[in-house]
């Protein structure tokens, strides 16, 4: 599936993804992100993978990234301990025949990297780590070592994120779901260069065999805003949407692939003032405030954006305790 959520600068997307991948990571799926900037450019869907494998998440690794090495570590922990000398065998095999329907490279590359885990041979574990990562500057030799062929391009990204996504279903994580934010930034490519992402992301719509997979995209209003650079420009893409104007999406309709994000009302925004009011009173419990609600409403821009509210109130205070 993939979903795009859409709101003007400062409205909180940010935060509402963070919350996001909290539950989806609660829940034991496996999560990438990162945004759309100078390290990743979206009109290259090989280097979609490889920034998906370099940004990856999982709930027992809390302290941050976690390595394509340590996805497999709970697995790997449960086979070792098993008291069937078989097992361990057993389930790589059947994991490989698995991965083999997607793409025969990629399984012989992870038979190839699970031996390296059992045997604790570093070097086969690394090369065969970058190799499965996306990785394309590796010695021909090393390869050549190690039984792996080519690298992941335009031509089989599609099958190696199919194969993996099973991969994780197969080690009973939930699924994968990817979060990309910025995408409004596609809006700054040239013009074949967006032409190419929006097509990347017309195939990641079609991807009807990608199971447990979830797209979450996130950028500003422009995207369908803009009638010269927006997705309208590409019509099988717009369609896919189901978008034809900014007007005709329904904001309480979830299940359409395009969500807007609208600014807090402004009764939302003065309980949010009071409540932040109240922690700033209990932070600094000797400051003599002079906060009411019609200071409070003077802290509201024209637009209701949520970030620049919360700035003048807390300005605000911060004037006060000075």
């Amino acid at each position: 599936m993939v979903k795009m959520m859409l709101g003007d600068f400062g409205v909180g997307k940010s935060e509402l993804i963070s919350q996001f991948k909290k539950i989806a990571l609660s829940k034991d799926y496996v999560i990438a992100s990162f945004q759309v900037n100078d390290g990743f450019r979206f009109n290259k869907i090989d280097d979609l993978y490889y920034a998906i494998m370099h940004n990856l998440f999982v709930k027992h690794h809390p302290e941050g990234k976690t390595s394509f090495n340590d996805l497999f570590e709970i697995w790997l922990n449960n086979l070792q301990d098993s008291p069937f000398p078989d097992r361990k065998r057993l389930e790589v095999n059947t994991v490989c025949q698995a991965l083999s329907q997607y793409n025969m490279n990629f399984a012989r590359a992870f038979l190839s990297f699970m031996r390296a885990r059992i045997q604790r041979n570093p070097e086969m574990q690394n090369v065969t780590t970058s190799w499965l990562t996306g990785e394309k500057q590796i010695p021909y030799e090393l390869k050549q070592k190690y039984g792996l062929t080519g690298y992941v391009d335009k031509t089989n990204t599609i099958d190696f994120l199919k194969a993996f996504s099973k991969l994780l279903t197969l080690l009973d994580y939930k699924g994968l779901i990817i979060f990309v934010d910025e995408l409004d930034l596609i809006l700054n490519y040239r013009s074949d260069l967006r032409l190419n992402a929006y097509q990347n992301l017309k195939q990641l719509i079609d991807l009807q065999e990608l199971e447990h997979t979830l797209f979450y995209f996130s950028g500003t209003k422009e995207l369908i805003e803009n009638t010269d650079k927006g997705i309208n420009t590409l019509q099988s893409l717009s369609q896919r949407l189901n978008f034809t104007r900014a007007e005709s999406l329904d904001p309480t309709n979830k299940r359409q692939p395009i969500m807007l994000l609208d600014p807090l009302p402004q009764e939302t925004l003065m309980v949010l003032g009071r409540r932040i009011v109240n922690l700033y009173q209990k932070a600094y419990p000797d400051a003599t405030l002079k906060v009411d609600d019609d200071l409070l409403m003077t802290c509201i821009p024209k637009d209701h954006i949520t970030r620049l509210f919360i700035t003048q109130v807390i300005a605000q205070l911060d004037s006060q305790h000075k």
